[in-house]
């Protein structure tokens, strides 16, 4: 007799084949669940390991961005300070412009009043301080021909 022959026609072999059998079986599936839990678990292990270079890279920008979110901020500043500075010259400027249209109303006043030698006189002043032609004929009460005349000369 065989051994298969032996195994069939003995009932036990056959429960105690059919158990080896099961068994196998439940070894090999067992095995591949495992093999394929391992490589799950690479997988899980290699996306991890990416998505922490990710975050290290996304720190690195978010850094980067502070520093210059900084910066921006000190030139922000600068530029105010800068801002501020030129609306006080612009004011100081606006207050001498005003001082100076004052003085000018005051010599024009003053200028009806003072005999026509004075009047050349000052506006030969005024041509050597530099101010214009129309502003001494105003200022002087000249016409333009004189005015001309004491500027070319002036």
């Amino acid at each position: 007799m065989t051994f298969f022959q032996t195994l069939v026609s003995n009932p036990q072999s056959m429960i105690m084949l059919s158990i080896s059998v099961v068994v196998m079986l439940g070894l090999v599936v067992g095995l591949i669940a495992l093999s394929l839990e391992r490589q799950g678990n690479q997988q899980i292990q290699q996306r991890l390991a990416d998505l922490g270079l990710q975050l290290l890279e996304q720190q690195e920008d978010y850094n980067k961005l502070e520093k210059l979110q900084f910066i921006g901020a000190q030139r922000q500043q600068r530029m105010n300070q800068v801002l501020q500075d030129i609306y006080g010259v612009i004011e100081n400027n606006s207050q001498q412009l005003d001082q100076l249209k004052d003085q000018a109303n005051g010599h024009t006043n003053l200028a009806s009043n003072v005999p026509s030698q004075s009047n050349y006189e000052h506006a030969i002043r005024m041509a050597k301080e530099g101010l214009s032609g129309e502003r001494i004929q105003k200022i002087c009460g000249l016409t333009e021909g004189e005015v001309n005349l004491i500027l070319d000369l002036h």
